[in-house]
């Protein structure tokens, strides 16, 4: 069977403004041939896809967003050329909003100057067409398009109660009623647009607010850069910094690509990716990061992620992604909504039929305008899509990426958290305290142990390269490396088979430990990494590590929620024991392997119970993957974190106990926009409908009913905005 290479593309779009326009966008493309994910997302105005380019392209898709009654603005793979068109769309659409509601204040206010001053019927009419043609055009617009494609959607809401009213009102200027005076309410056609306008510009000014973490990294990214090349410094764009370029570092500069130091020293302020404001030491082998600032010193990189290959990009395009994605109460949401327009159409029809029996025209018309006016699709599609956006965005200005909608449902009612150690709860900067050579020199000893580490990412690796680096040693060449998660790595030197790895590994295979050694590893507290070559034991070497000083608050606070940790670790029983009692975990498991810590995790739910994982490495993916939700920590490596529901991008323990928070902090936003919207239309849509007229006399005009959905509007995305200033 032949795997299918899917594209991915980013598609801004121009005329999406609720909750039945994302259903319409994703029912019509979904259904075309070759197209595998839709994922619109409301707030930015912005389609997800994937699709099989065997069987469709950019033009079918793009024609077929037409062809539903939008535009796409651009069809692109980047993020962030598509970021910045969308950026741009919002930008406009705000500035269009501004002008329409300015423009029909002002013919409002003078329609309403009728009172003082008795206009001819003739110049009202005027006055009132021309707010209703040019300050509502867009609404009008908006729904000839959704009739073309035989759908309908908040623009045929606004577009036929301003349109009914206004109608009647032309009808009653040139063909008045013969035996009574009726005065065509112009003023309700100016003020129900104009409310409308100035609601669609307040969401409009406020969802560009929603976006600024993420548009924050986009403006304050790196321009240019000076390059060494062929012996001379030049300053280029960034765009044409190539991997394997030596870039130059003064202080105050901005690191524009990722890379490695090779040469100098510095301190570089990495709070941009990490939300963490001390500065980092930089020295030669220590990675940068695109965006990050140099503080102090001088220093020279070579450039390896570029592009849309450095960790900033990948944090904007994870950031876009992760707001995209949708949980299970917005897909009810959204199926809810993909009817809310055509039930509220009947609700309007069938009360303006009642009214028109029981009071005449004038009432129906009323009637029929302020239910249409005062139903608001928009407060029901922004209620999940908005408070994500925002709380997302907060999240990742905070060092918390959350990778999708989903871990807002899972991660309240967690409670357990298995931590894993090395990396995790300590600070994975081991350093080899004592090297145990066994029948070969100790420069021998350190030479086979870095062959044998020197393709590995394991936090042990780094140790032995960094003291083969201080030693003067080289790694000589192997092939045939395989890393075996949780227990160590194998490869091959001159033909021999060279192993290094744990003391229950060796014993696994039967390799043969001197008894002294085995007695001193035993009784130590320290890892071990112990090396074989060719079957033979060639020693030991004793890793030290220290506990992240964060840690023993953390467990704290996590018991204080009722939330359980647990220790798990591949390291033997003394260390294991001796990490969790030094910071207050009752529960540890020692020498567990990747599967093992999987099956854990895998026992916990089995009883019941909600679980998180924290880890970093390798292998930790399989129990990341398994848990209800997966944090990785940054420090570690990219297969963890593409395993994980979260990743925290800065060493801070503490990051665990934010992102619960403010994923509930979300979770309970989204419930409250939810209720609001929902009570809203239950309780103001009969309202408008004349249904407690006959009991109480209470019925409202649809200027009224306009300026109420405006601000049902407002008030969810405000709601949402308060995330930015929590934590």
């Amino acid at each position: 069977m032949t795997a299918i290479n899917l594209k991915k593309a980013v598609v801004p779009l121009e005329g999406v403004h609720c909750a039945s326009c994302v259903a319409r966008l994703e029912g019509g493309l979904g259904a075309l041939p070759g197209m595998v994910r839709v994922s619109v997302n409301l707030p930015s105005k912005t389609a997800f896809l994937s699709y099989d380019p065997a069987l469709l392209d950019g033009a079918a898709i793009s024609g077929k967003i037409d062809a539903l009654g939008y535009k796409a603005l651009a069809f692109s793979e980047s993020v962030v050329l598509a970021e910045n068109t969308a950026l741009a769309g919002l930008e406009l659409e705000k500035n269009v909003f501004l002008s329409r509601f300015l423009l029909a204040f002002f013919l409002t206010g003078f329609l309403l100057l009728d009172y003082f001053f008795g206009f001819s019927p003739y110049t009202m009419l005027a006055a009132a067409a021309a707010a209703w043609g040019l300050a509502g055009w867009h609404f009008h617009a908006g729904f000839l398009r959704a009739l073309k494609a035989g759908t309908a959607d908040m623009n045929s809401l606004v577009s036929l109660s301003t349109s009914v009213t206004f109608f009647y009102g032309v009808y009653l200027t040139l063909f008045p009623p013969e035996g009574m005076h009726y005065h065509a309410q112009w003023h309700e056609v100016g003020m129900l647009i104009t409310f409308i306008n100035l609601g669609r510009w307040l969401e409009a000014r406020s969802k560009s607010k929603a976006g600024e973490a993420v548009s924050k990294l986009f403006k304050i990214a790196p321009k240019f850069a000076r390059r060494l090349k062929d012996g001379r410094e030049e300053t280029v764009p960034v765009t044409d910094i190539l991997p394997g370029d030596v870039i130059l570092m003064r202080p105050g500069e901005q690191v524009p690509v990722d890379g490695k130091v090779t040469g100098g020293a510095s301190d570089l302020d990495e709070s941009l990716l990490t939300g963490e404001s001390f500065p980092v030491e930089k020295a030669a082998g220590s990675r940068v990061y695109a965006g990050t600032i140099n503080k102090t010193g001088a220093f020279e990189f070579l450039a390896e992620g570029v592009g849309e290959d450095t960790v900033l990009m990948k944090i904007i395009k994870a950031v876009e992604e992760s707001q995209a994605e949708k949980s299970a109460v917005q897909h009810l949401v959204d199926r809810i909504s993909a009817w809310f327009v055509p039930a509220v159409f009947l609700v309007a029809v069938a009360a303006a039929g009642l009214w028109l029996h029981y009071d005449g025209v004038a009432r129906a018309v009323n009637i029929f305008a302020a239910v249409l006016a005062v139903a608001c699709p928009c407060a029901m599609g922004l209620a999940v899509p908005m408070a994500v956006a925002v709380g997302f965005g907060r999240a990742a200005s905070a060092g918390i990426l959350i990778r999708n909608a989903d871990v807002l449902e899972r991660i309240s009612g967690v409670d357990v958290v298995i931590f894993d150690k090395t990396g995790t709860l300590t600070d994975g900067r081991l350093r080899l305290s004592a090297l145990r050579p066994h029948e070969v020199s100790e420069p021998e000893f350190l030479e086979l142990l870095a062959s044998a580490e020197e393709k590995s990412e394991h936090p042990f690796a780094e140790a032995v390269r960094q003291r083969a680096r201080e030693a003067g040693v080289k790694p000589r060449a192997v092939t045939a490396f395989e890393a075996v998660p949780g227990k160590g790595v194998r490869a091959r030197l001159d033909g021999a088979e060279l192993l290094a790895g744990s003391l229950k590994w060796f014993t696994e295979l039967g390799l043969s430990v001197p008894a002294a050694a085995g007695a001193e590893i035993t009784a130590s507290p320290d890892s071990m990494l112990l090396l074989a070559l060719g079957g033979n034991f060639r020693g030991f070497a004793r890793l030290g590590d220290t506990l992240r000083p964060e840690a023993a608050g953390l467990i704290k606070e996590l018991e204080a929620l009722g939330i359980e940790p647990v220790l798990a670790s591949g390291d033997r029983q003394a260390v294991v024991a001796a990490a969790a009692a030094a910071i207050g975990i009752k529960t540890f498991h020692a020498e567990v392997f990747p599967e093992e810590k999987r099956q854990l995790v895998m026992r916990y739910k089995a009883l019941g119970r909600k679980t998180a994982m924290v880890g970093d490495g390798f292998n930790d993916a399989p129990a990341l993957s398994e848990a209800d939700i997966g944090m990785a920590m940054r420090s570690g490596t990219d297969v963890a974190a593409q395993a994980s529901d979260i990743t925290l991008m800065h060493n801070d323990l503490r990051s665990v106990i934010t992102a619960v928070k403010i994923s509930k902090a979300i979770r309970r936003v989204i419930t409250q926009n939810l209720t609001w919207a929902f009570a809203y239309n239950v309780v103001l849509i009969p309202l408008a409908a004349g249904a407690f007229y006959p009991s109480w006399g209470i019925i409202i005009p649809p200027y009224f009913a306009g300026g109420a959905m405006a601000l049902s509007s407002v008030s969810v995305v405000m709601n949402s905005l308060r995330l930015r200033r929590e934590f």
